[in-house]
């Protein structure tokens, strides 16, 4: 079994997070249909949370790590079908038969994303010589990106929980900017980390 790099275990979280969110998703909508009605509100709100977000992190621990190629059409079929999510959501209350095909495209967007964790997951032939000469400049760019995603999407949490418990959003003044700016030296910092670490364990 060889050993995952970080870029490739970041990816593999990030997917493994993003389907149980999806799965969140599907939960939210049959509380809303068979229980609680107002719960379709929370499922069109936590969407927000980690629609593009998360696919997005994923695609920049890919180049980050150098195996996009091996994910761009999973990764490419997750984003047409969360187009599809939205459009359907939003036209179908237009266009009957496209509401019906709502909960299809869920079904279908679920295995797009299980297909692109598993492109990873599963063990290859090793391609990690190409992704040992990536720069410090990759790690601080996909460390900032990462870190100002993370903080917009912590500040619609911390905003939308603050809002049920205090009848008013509370937050953060810019929580995204901090956040990327550490990001952008610890993610560099636990990269060169491992790098020397696996070197000492090669001698």
């Amino acid at each position: 079994m060889p050993k995952r790099t970080l870029a490739e275990n970041s990816y593999i979280g990030l997917g493994l997070v993003y389907l149980g969110c999806l799965l969140i998703q599907f939960l939210l909508a049959g509380m809303s249909i068979f229980g609680d009605p107002s719960k379709w509100a929370a499922h069109k709100m936590f969407v927000h949370l980690f629609g593009y977000a998360i696919p997005v992190l994923m695609m920049l621990s890919a180049l980050a790590g150098g195996f996009f190629k091996r994910i761009y059409k999973e990764m490419m079929a997750v984003f047409l079908l969360l187009f599809a999510m939205y459009f359907t959501a939003n036209m179908g209350w237009e266009i009957s038969w496209l509401r019906a095909f709502h909960p299809v495209a869920g079904v279908l967007f679920l295995g797009a994303g299980a297909a692109a964790v598993r492109k990873v997951w599963k063990p290859q032939e090793p391609v990690h010589s190409k992704e040992k000469n990536r720069g410090l400049l990759v790690w601080v760019l996909a460390g900032a990106a990462g870190g100002l995603t993370a903080g917009v999407i912590l500040s619609n949490l911390i905003g939308i929980i603050s809002f049920y418990v205090f009848d008013q959003p509370v937050g953060i003044k810019f929580l995204p900017f901090y956040l990327a700016a550490l990001s952008a030296v610890l993610v560099p910092a636990w990269q060169y980390k491992k790098k020397q670490k696996m070197k000492e364990e090669k001698q």
